[in-house]
């Protein structure tokens, strides 16, 4: 699939792509005739990396995850679990946000 397809079809522009390819995400895709052509192994790399960016994974987090052997399961889990650990704990800082606005609220209705 050529590279305007790709961003097509992900709604990803092309810039956000190379820069992909640049920051090491793609081992390198294929080119014909200086053309870019992603491969259906690379499709499901960028399904991955889209995956692990839309859960608030870094570029820097991403690559480690992707750097990790295929046979590094448990190392995948973990990095996997730290993750979701720091989205729950933001979600945590969210709704504490949201306690303390409430309350403001509900002290400025209670003055009438």
């Amino acid at each position: 699939m050529k590279i305007s397809e790709v961003s097509k079809n992900f709604g990803i522009p092309m810039s956000t792509l190379r820069y992909y390819e640049r920051s090491g995400l793609f081992d390198n895709v294929k080119r014909i005739n200086g053309i870019r052509e992603y491969s259906d192994e690379d499709i499901h790399r960028l399904s991955l990396i889209i995956t692990l960016k839309n859960a608030g994974f870094t570029l820097s987090a991403i690559s480690n995850y992707l750097d990790l052997p295929v046979y590094g399961k448990q190392e995948k889990i973990k990095l996997l679990e730290k993750e979701r650990t720091r989205l729950l704990e933001s979600v945590h800082d969210g709704q504490k946000n949201i306690d303390s606005i409430d309350y403001l609220i509900y002290m400025l209705e209670k003055e009438k």
